[in-house]
């Protein structure tokens, strides 16, 4: 017989996002009004580590915004509006993780 745990999470679960630079490996955890206000489209924290500079979501020769920006505040934005409906879908939305013994 063969046993298998699997581990979900769901979108209210997720009360902050935390974000690690993968030169420095300093991180930033923001949660709340912060998070709400990192997803912003004119904000500009996203786009280099503020410890090192290391680019994170606009790339050193881009001067302006990214789709890869746009598209990581977009994620955050979806994540707080699937929380705001989730009374009105007939379904729960969950999010399987990876087990901790699998290879990455």
């Amino acid at each position: 017989m063969t046993t298998q745990t699997k581990k979900f999470i769901e979108p209210w679960d997720i009360i902050g996002v935390q974000m690690q630079c993968k030169k420095c490996s300093a991180s930033r955890l923001v949660s709340g009004d912060t998070l709400r206000t990192l997803s912003d489209p004119h904000n500009d924290a996203l786009w280099k580590c503020s410890t090192c500079s290391n680019s994170w979501t606009v790339p050193q020769t881009y001067p302006t915004q990214t789709t890869l920006d746009t598209q990581v505040k977009q994620f955050i934005r979806m994540v707080a509006r699937i929380q705001a409906i989730d009374e009105q879908l007939g379904f729960h939305l969950r999010f399987e993780l990876r087990d901790e013994s699998e290879n990455k």
